[in-house]
């Protein structure tokens, strides 16, 4: 076989959907019987292999902007993982599978139980054999339904009574393609891509006629099962075993994100097969015609449209308040215009905002002198956001390293830790180990040494002659309010001392109060080379941004190898200078101790009753829900309905970082809110 030319299906601008899924996590996944082809109880199944592909194929779908809930896995069945077969959501219907196998029967009760306390009945019940999605794949106006190894003909016309959908009989007959999903895949309304050979000459001939410019797949492709795939209109996610495939597809205009699914293969099953969708429901949005239809689609918001905010407290446009748990990320940490941070605002406003740094400006040193005093360092070196911060830090690291280490020219390296989130600038993202941020985005910058995150050894035996920095978070912010063991930061400022290493220390979220003290490495009484701080420093107003070190680091900086319009604007100092201002006396970081205290010792009582573990310092917490329960995102999904707006990690994993402002009351109330939100999806 050989795959449609691009000239035979034109490129075309794709539109995606939002979607809401299904997902059953492989908890019990093993392969202990063979229903197909694909299975053989012989050879080895490493089930947290398969957890770990499984996850990272759900947060892929988070990252698309899209909805997961998930199915709570039973003990004894193994391939309630593949919960496209668990039944069929379209058209307000909810069909239960009633699967062929006795291996799986249990499985359709088990769904048809979940999708009821979901809000998504009635739920039917077929008479004859189907198994759901596996099968039955809806396309525009109509259902596909296969027909040949596993759901019985005689049940379509039961389903295209109960959808009121037209439903066309599809006969398989390679048993490797068991279901239609192995076979076929569903691009958008109108087009499909599928193996002609795993269907029989009748069922080719309709699908080339209802299809004509269907996108064919090669032999190497669809036995990777390759169009077991889940489209969104524009983005497919895929097997990353299926190369001429996602070829195609990019040449018609979508895009291709490739997964890893082999450990899940070994039990018959892809991408699809691990994916239900839930059609119907209310939380499904079409992006085009979203509230922002000019806004790049690089974020995936909750449904809060924000119209005013005061102190911890945000009004959305329809008049509703909630209780900002989040505060832009450590960016409000003195909650929402703070008036002290306005009044400094608006005075300078009045008089000079930007004069670029071809010129002096009159706030520019007092506010560079505090900070360098606050930190305990020489200079400071201003810019505007966060990534910016590092970046520059990281081209200081290489200048000092040439200048005073004496490392060969271009022979520099930094080593970072695992897990980091340090921005998203290409630099940044190429000693990412996330995947979201680094697919699609390649070649990489060189010149950086990943280590894990918390092992002192690692940073040990990564030094050499040649590196200039170690580069961590005291606190890993975006991995889920990660905290080293107690030893780490204090033997990685040994290892920089004793090897002539700078030490930088990423403060951007963890700085300036957020952790009970001005910075987080003084919970461990290390004190780096280079601080970066951002967001907080901005007040809530402006982007505010530094690098600070001592002369004998920032002094390799010379007249025109560094610079920022921007950077250190009247505008910037003079909330930059206002806010080292609020913290020189320790009451903002007194306070986030102690309410930290209070709140970590609330959330610690619901660890055990759908949380799994709470993690952090001071007024920041990571929190690890029951994955069974949902995602971050379907918690943060059920806070905001509740009146508390938080946001979600990585998989089931959310964190909190309220502006420092907050009352003891309102943490109260909000861990109230986050019990609830938990014991609802129970």
């Amino acid at each position: 076989m050989t795959i449609t030319s691009p000239a035979a299906v034109s490129a075309t601008t794709r539109f995606p959907r939002v979607r809401t899924y299904a997902m059953t996590p492989p908890i019990h996944f093993t392969v202990d019987y063979a229903i197909n082809p694909w299975m053989d109880p012989t050879v080895p199944v490493d089930t947290d292999r398969a957890i770990s592909q499984w996850r990272h194929l759900r947060e892929v779908y988070e990252s698309l902007g899209h909805t997961v809930l998930g199915v709570d896995p039973q003990p004894g069945l193994p391939d309630m993982v593949y919960a496209a077969n668990g039944g069929l959501s379209v058209a307000g219907a909810t069909i239960a599978a009633r699967f062929a196998f006795d291996e799986r029967a249990a499985e359709g009760d088990h769904y048809a139980d979940w999708f009821a306390a979901n809000g998504l009945g009635p739920v039917h019940r077929t008479t004859g054999v189907q198994e759901g999605e596996g099968d039955f794949l809806v396309v525009g106006d109509r259902i596909l339904a296969g027909a040949g190894f596993r759901t019985d003909p005689a049940t379509h016309a039961e389903v295209a009574t109960l959808t009121g959908i037209p439903v066309i009989t599809l006969e398989l007959v390679d048993p490797r393609f068991y279901h239609l999903d192995t076979a076929l895949g569903v691009l958008d309304d109108d087009l499909i891509a599928y193996y002609p050979p795993a269907f029989s000459p009748a069922s080719q001939a309709v699908l080339a006629a209802l299809f004509p410019t269907a996108i064919i797949a090669a032999d190497a492709d669809a036995f990777a099962l390759g169009l077991n795939f889940v489209s969104d209109g524009r983005r497919v996610v895929m097997t990353d075993a299926a190369p001429a495939l996602a070829h195609a597809l990019r040449t018609t205009g979508f895009e291709p994100v490739l997964v890893d699914m082999s450990e899940l293969l070994k039990g018959g099953g892809g991408v699809k097969c691990c994916t239900l969708e839930l059609r119907g429901s209310d939380r499904e949005v079409n992006v085009v015609s979203a509230s922002e239809p000019h806004v790049a689609h690089n974020y995936s918001p909750l449904p809060v449209t924000a119209a005013s905010a005061e102190g911890a407290w945000i009004t959305d446009v329809d008049g509703r308040r909630y209780l900002d748990c989040l505060g832009a990320y450590s960016a409000v940490n003195f909650g929402h215009r703070h008036p002290r941070i306005v009044a400094a605002a608006l005075d300078q406003i009045g008089r000079v905002t930007l004069t670029s740094r071809a010129f002096r400006s009159a706030g520019l040193e007092p506010f560079c002198a505090a900070l360098a005093t606050l930190c305990g360092k020489d200079m400071v070196l201003p810019m505007n956001t966060g990534a910016e911060a590092v970046e520059s830090a990281i081209k200081v690291a290489r200048k000092w390293g040439y200048d005073v280490k004496g490392v060969a020219d271009g022979a520099a390296t930094v080593i970072v830790a695992g897990g980091n989130f340090h921005g998203r600038t290409i630099s940044i993202v190429s000693f990412s180990d996330d995947p979201e941020a680094r697919t699609g985005f390649g070649p990489f910058t060189p010149g950086f040494v990943q280590v894990p995150y918390g092992d002192a050894d690692a940073v040990a035996a990564a030094i050499d002659q040649n590196t200039v920095a170690v580069l961590l978070e005291p606190i890993q912010g975006e991995a889920g309010i990660i905290v080293p063991p107690e030893d780490y930061l204090p033997r990685v400022r040994d290892l920089c001392t004793s090897q002539n290493v700078l030490m930088i220390a990423d403060e951007i979220q963890s700085g300036l109060g957020r952790t009970g003290t001005t910075f987080a490495c003084a919970h461990w009484n290390v004190e780096p080379d280079v601080y970066t701080l951002g967001k907080a420093l901005g007040g809530g107003i402006l982007p505010v941004s530094a690098v600070i070190a001592d002369a004998g680091v920032l002094g390799v900086l010379h007249p025109g190898e560094h610079g920022s319009t921007f950077g250190g604007n009247p505008l910037a100092a003079a909330v930059g200078h206002t806010v080292v201002d609020m913290l020189a006396d320790g009451t903002w970081q007194h306070r986030a101790a102690e309410l930290g205290a209070h709140l970590h010792a609330r959330l610690g009582e619901l660890v055990g009753s759908g949380v799994v573990a709470v993690r952090g310092l001071g007024l920041w917490a990571g929190i690890d829900v029951e994955p069974s329960l949902g995602s971050g995102k379907d918690v943060c999904l059920r806070l905001a309905e509740r009146g508390v707006l938080a946001k979600d990690t990585h998989g089931s994993t959310l964190r909190l970082a309220p502006p420092l402002v907050i009352t003891r009351e309102e943490i109260d109330w909000a861990v109230d809110q986050l019990a609830e939100a938990v014991r609802s999806s129970s």
